[in-house]
Parts: C-alpha cells; sequence; structure tokens
C-alpha cells in the first residue's frame, strides 16, 4: 500500500514539473492606431498585403468581435494591463502628455506583475504612454505644475517612478508616450539613455494649409534619437531578448509599436510597397515587425509554446490616413465599419486581434465572440490556474475557453466603449447605445442587422434604451462589470455622459 502511495506520489510530482516546464511563454503585440481594415485578411478590398499578420491568422485564431476599451491610447492601455476600465480611474476623458504623471497606482495589479508572480520573465519593447513621475530640478513635485510646463525643470539624470519597472516588468526598453510627444529620447528601465537637449520646433498641419503632414509637437530631443528608425530598433531589442531565452523559464514580451501612428514615417525599405500610399507602406513596417519576432521564436525553438497575439489600442487615425486619401487609393482603414479613432462608432474601437498558439490552437479560424483588451488579464489568470482577486481586473473576463474550442460562445455579453472626450458607448449583446445628456441625442443601433450603424432606431425601442442605461448604470455603481465585491471608482464621481445616473 505505501510503495502504491510512494508511487502514486512521485507520479503527481513528476506529471506537476512537467506542467511548469510547459507554462507557455506570451508575446503579446499592439499596434499604435491600426484600423481592422488594415489586416488583409480581415479585409477582401484592403490595399496593403499583410502576409506576417495572415500567416498566423489563418495557423491560429481571429476574432471579429474584438475592441479595446477606447479609441484612444492611453485609456486602452490602461485597461489592457490592468483588467480595469481607465474611466475608473482619475482620468476620465483624452490621453496623457508626454510628461504626464504616472496613471497606474502602485498597488494596482497588472498582467505583468500577475505573470511575474508565477516565475515568468517579463519584459516590455516599445511605447509606454502612461505617465511618469519625473524628478524636477528645482525639488517640486510634478503636480504643481502642468504638463506642458514641466520640461525645463526636469533633471534627467535622475530616475523617475511610476513605470514599466514598477509595475511588473523585469526590463524595459522604449519611449515615454507617442512618437509625436517629447521628449524624443530613448527610455531604459527607469532613466534616459540619453538626456535630450535639442529643442524640436512643432512640425505639423496649419489650419491655412492642411496638406502639410503631421509629425509632432514642440520638445526636446536627444541627439541620437531617429523617430525613423524607432520601429527597427525595438523590433531588433526584442529579437535580441528572445534570442537569449531557452525553454526552462518562460517569458513574456510585451510589445507596444509606434506604428503606423502619426508621424507616418516608414522606412525607405518600406516605401512604395504597398497600393495605400506611405500609410499602407508603415502598416507593411508593422508586418515585418510581427515577422521578425515570429522568426525569431521559430529560430529559438520556441514557436510552439508560445502565445502570439496581435492587436491594435484603438482604430486608424483620420490624420495619419485622411479621407481624401483614403479615396485615392482606395483602402478603408475601418473596413465596412463607421468612424475612426477616437469615435465611439465601431470602427474607433474595433480591432484586429489574432492568438497563435501551435500547442493548444489548431488552425481554427474565426470566433465571432465579443471581446475586449481588458480579458487579457483574466484570461491568463485563467491560463495559470489564478483566482483573481476582488481588487484586480474589475473588468476582465477570460476568453480562454475560446482559444482552447472556437465554438464557444464566450462569457462575454456587454462591452463600454470610450471616445477621445470621454463620451460613452455601452454594448449588451448585439445592442449598441451611443450616450448623451441630451435624450434627444442618444442613438440605438442593433448591430446584428446593422453593422455600419446607419439606422438609429431608439425611437422605435425606447425600452432597449432604458434597459442598457441600468445595466451600464449598475457597472458604474459596482466598481466592476464583473460578477463580486463591489469596489469603488477613483477620482471625481460626477459622470456628465451618464445623466441618469443617480
Amino acid at each position: 500500500m505505501i510503495s502504491r502511495l510512494l508511487l502514486l506520489l512521485c507520479f503527481y510530482v513528476i506529471s506537476f514539473n512537467s506542467a511548469a516546464k510547459q507554462q507557455p511563454n506570451v508575446v503579446f503585440i499592439l499596434a499604435d492606431d491600426m484600423g481592422v481594415g488594415d489586416v488583409s485578411l480581415f479585409n477582401k478590398d484592403a490595399k496593403v498585403n499583410t502576409t506576417n499578420l495572415d500567416k498566423i491568422a489563418s495557423n491560429g485564431m481571429y476574432f471579429s468581435d474584438a475592441h479595446s476599451t477606447s479609441a484612444v491610447c492611453t485609456p486602452t492601455r490602461y485597461s489592457l494591463l490592468t483588467g480595469r476600465y481607465h474611466w475608473r480611474t482619475e482620468m476620465k476623458g483624452r490621453v496623457i502628455d508626454g510628461y504626464g504623471k504616472a496613471l497606474i497606482k502602485p498597488n494596482r495589479a497588472t498582467v505583468a506583475r500577475l505573470l511575474q508572480d508565477n516565475n515568468y520573465k517579463t519584459a516590455m519593447f516599445g511605447k509606454w504612454h502612461l505617465g511618469l513621475n519625473w524628478q524636477l530640478t528645482n525639488g517640486k513635485k510634478i503636480t504643481e505644475y502642468r504638463p506642458k510646463d514641466i520640461e525645463p525643470f526636469i533633471d534627467f539624470s535622475k530616475p523617475f517612478t511610476g513605470g514599466p519597472v514598477e509595475h511588473g516588468f523585469d526590463y524595459f526598453y522604449g519611449i515615454n508616450a507617442s512618437l509625436d510627444f517629447p521628449p524624443y529620447t530613448w527610455i531604459e528601465n527607469n532613466k534616459v539613455i540619453e538626456t535630450p537637449t535639442i529643442l524640436m520646433p512643432y512640425k505639423g498641419p496649419k489650419k491655412s494649409d492642411k496638406t502639410i503632414p503631421w509629425l509632432h509637437r514642440k520638445g526636446l530631443r536627444s541627439s541620437g534619437f531617429d523617430a525613423a528608425l524607432v520601429m527597427q530598433h525595438m523590433t531588433e531589442k526584442t529579437v535580441d531578448y528572445i534570442a537569449k531565452q531557452d525553454s526552462k523559464q518562460p517569458f513574456f514580451i510585451y510589445m507596444p509599436l509606434t506604428a503606423p501612428h502619426t508621424p507616418v514615417i516608414p522606412r525607405k525599405e518600406f516605401l512604395g510597397s504597398s497600393n495605400a500610399g506611405i500609410y499602407g507602406d508603415f502598416v507593411h513596417e508593422v508586418d515585418w515587425a510581427v515577422g521578425e519576432v515570429y522568426q525569431a521564436l521559430k529560430k529559438q525553438g520556441l514557436l510552439e509554446n508560445t502565445i502570439i497575439v496581435f492587436t491594435a489600442d484603438n482604430g486608424a487615425a483620420k490624420v495619419a490616413f485622411s479621407l481624401a486619401d483614403q479615396e485615392k487609393y482606395q483602402h478603408k482603414p475601418s473596413y465596412i465599419y463607421k468612424g475612426s479613432k477616437a469615435s465611439v462608432d465601431e470602427g474607433g474601437h474595433r480591432v484586429p486581434f489574432i492568438v497563435h498558439w501551435p500547442e493548444k490552437i489548431a488552425a481554427t479560424g474565426q470566433s465571432s465572440s465579443l471581446i475586449e483588451l481588458t480579458d487579457t488579464y483574466a484570461t491568463l489568470a485563467d491560463l495559470l490556474g489564478v483566482n483573481l482577486a476582488e481588487n484586480a481586473a474589475e473588468d476582465s473576463i477570460s476568453f480562454l475557453p475560446q482559444l482552447l474550442d472556437v465554438g464557444h460562445k464566450g462569457n462575454r455579453s456587454q462591452a463600454v466603449h470610450t471616445g477621445f472626450s470621454g463620451h460613452f458607448a455601452f454594448r449588451s449583446g448585439d445592442w449598441k447605445l451611443k450616450l448623451s445628456k441630451n435624450t434627444k441625442q442618444q442613438e440605438l443601433y442593433n448591430l446584428a442587422n446593422d453593422i455600419a450603424e446607419t439606422n438609429n432606431v431608439i425611437a422605435k425601442n425606447p425600452e432597449v434604451a432604458k434597459r442598457l442605461q441600468d445595466e451600464f448604470s449598475k457597472i458604474i455603481l459596482d466598481g466592476r462589470l464583473t460578477p463580486g465585491k463591489p469596489q469603488k471608482n477613483d477620482g471625481e464621481q460626477r459622470w456628465s455622459q451618464a445623466y441618469w445616473l443617480k
């Protein structure tokens, strides 16, 4: 009997060690301002040819009803890393400036911390855009200045706080915000690599001349920083990191790209490679970066048990690819969907979402289940068998069941979308309500038969609109979308868009 028990114990120990070795690596690639129609697999009429993205999608799974939580950068990045809607923080709209203070609070759980606590090496290469707490030369705190006023007072020789290494990343190499926000310099861990000393003037369109392309805001640049080479440099750093990995310890790479966000500056190798102007050429550079990461994993023998996720933080921006250029080249970044970046229309937040994991996901094709980028946290926790704390990932729902079974309908039926100014749209099943303080300006659509949002049916369905208002009110007041103990929202509690909220 004892021998049998020992045998069983050995079996379980061996099984546990084997399972531990099989924890998948995770590589999460986030494009910047890239429409769902910019991936040729998603858009039969695309004038770009994203061969690498098409390949990993066709050999994995892609979601046709995937959404960022916001139609602009910073809010989506907060929600992605924390599994919590950004509007539950002090930030109710817009984006963080290049010198804005850190948005993620020190005790807030993040995806990186979750994985770090479960034996993963964690690294980030790319754009942070969640604020940093810079140190100032005159001893005053960053909160005493408006972000645009503090640049002359920053002591770039000192480390900042509130960045990636304080939120679960073992290593960070990248930039603080979008490529058109100063300071224009590389950052490693919690310090700039080279102090920016060159003053760059504003370079963008004037009201009188819209033909001038948008490049950047006024601010400091370091001498070794070349915006046109950022995509290449970030990709090379990521590939170098992968080359040093093995199967002994799993790793998590978060790779938020800087393209095809403005400034639209593809490297010369890509110029003329698409049929959609330099914007399409920049999309091709995004596809190249994905291909480089894919090949690095393959070369290292890590491809089979690595989850590669590709998505975008929001839809394409008209400032990067104007409506006139869309007509000229007959390429629609939003594909069949209305709107673009900054809008609560579908084109503002419906994004490409591709998952490639050969060891577990066959070439299963398309899933039509509703998911949000917030769901990344719960999905990885589900994968690791970790129970979520009551005050963590409050708006995150695992889509692991869909990954393991393409026929699974998913567990999410509601979603919240925000635009640039912080105004809301709420999704419940096939219904979508665009909210306004003025009831006469609210819009209701049934996406099942009106995916282009052309027929506002609120006048015929007032009871549906009221039901959605009530559902959304509960999500706001509970401090969470998921079941569990109610949590507190941060910051100002007056919700100007949710005028009905009591």
